[in-house]
């Protein structure tokens, strides 16, 4: 199987900034309403996933547009006069 290895590269100092805001966007509550705060592990795993989500999606659209293009340019009017 293929893969893709990505580099996301940040000035050192950038690194809580970065996580921070990582965790804070994917900070869910629990059913007493308590933030339940992703670990540094846990953010990253979520944004490797939100990678592989866009991926996917952005090749099912294409693909999903080209497909219609075709289609469209297989239909021809009728001859009928």
């Amino acid at each position: 199987m293929a893969t893709f290895n990505l580099v996301i590269t940040y000035p050192d100092g950038e690194a809580s900034r970065i996580l921070g805001a990582l965790k804070a966007y994917w900070t869910t509550q629990d059913a007493q309403g308590n933030a339940v705060v992703p670990t540094n592990a846990q953010a990253i795993e979520k944004l490797r996933l939100a990678v592989v989500a866009n991926v996917k999606d952005i090749v099912f659209r294409v693909e999903r547009d080209a497909a219609v293009k075709a289609a469209a340019d297989a239909v021809t009017q009728v001859g009928a006069t």
